[in-house]
């Protein structure tokens, strides 16, 4: 096999001295450009020989092997990917929990995609938030029915936070909303600091409203939050979390 390369090489060596001799224009023809036709026709010999391995790679192998490094890269995208998000995910969530794509994200605040209405339950309502009192007690005027005392009174050394809504029926027919059942839960941040919104009785607790709202028309509800006097001395921020089946998306109230 050596010597009929040996034998083709020369042959084309030769083959190029005679063309120059003959009449034609004179070609200048390196010493390199010769190393370079022998080991052209080495390859193309060694492509027919069961014996030999071809330096001239196959078309289809190149793009196989290309195809396999642009796979292999598009892995190692879709992994780091993934990591970036589950590190923004856990930076992003609060120290309880809370937080995340709907709330906070990197300190700053970030207002939901859904409504206050929708993060509840029930999209067919507008429920937006009107403002809030702080008071001892709530109502004002508590009543008694049917030996029930309908109201709330705060602990000693305690205040009542008082937050309050409107839900509103936008639609031409009576609708029922029954938010009661759909069991959303609500936290209350004050200044950064979460706080629990209390579980009442009350006929307007946003967390327990069950009623016929006529069309066009609204409804008031609350939500209440006791704490010390001194917390809610002086408020500066205010948020509300909700907590329900469409996930847990935080509200900036003030």
């Amino acid at each position: 096999m050596k010597s009929m390369l040996r034998v083709l090489c020369a042959g084309l060596i030769l083959g190029i001295t005679v063309l120059t001799g003959c009449g034609a224009e004179s070609v200048d023809i390196s010493d390199e450009d010769v190393k370079r036709v022998a080991n052209y026709s080495s390859d193309i010999v060694s492509q027919h020989s069961d014996n030999s391995e071809s330096r001239l790679v196959d078309l289809s192998t190149v793009k196989r092997k290309y195809q396999e490094q642009l796979d292999l890269e598009i892995k190692k995208q879709n992994f780091k990917a993934l990591q970036q998000a589950a590190s923004g995910e856990s930076s992003a969530s609060g120290s309880d929990g809370e937080g995340g794509a709907d709330g906070e994200e990197n300190g700053g605040y970030v207002e939901p995609e859904m409504s206050l209405a929708e993060a509840i339950g029930v999209p067919e309502f507008d429920i937006y938030y009107t403002g809030y009192e702080i008071s001892s007690t709530y109502p004002s005027q508590a009543s008694v029915s049917e030996d029930v005392y309908m109201g709330m009174t705060a602990a000693p050394g305690d205040t009542l936070l008082i937050m309050h809504f409107n839900i509103s029926n936008i639609e031409g027919l009576d609708r029922e909303c029954y938010i009661l059942g759909l069991k959303p839960t609500f936290r209350v941040k004050i200044n950064g600091e979460s706080n629990t919104v209390q579980q009442t009785i009350l006929s307007d607790d946003l967390s327990k409203y069950d009623g016929t709202i006529p069309a066009y028309s609204s409804q008031d509800a609350v939500l209440i939050c006791e704490s010390s006097e001194s917390a809610l001395s002086n408020i500066e921020s205010l948020s509300l979390v909700v907590r329900s089946a469409e996930g847990r998306p935080e509200y900036k109230l003030e």
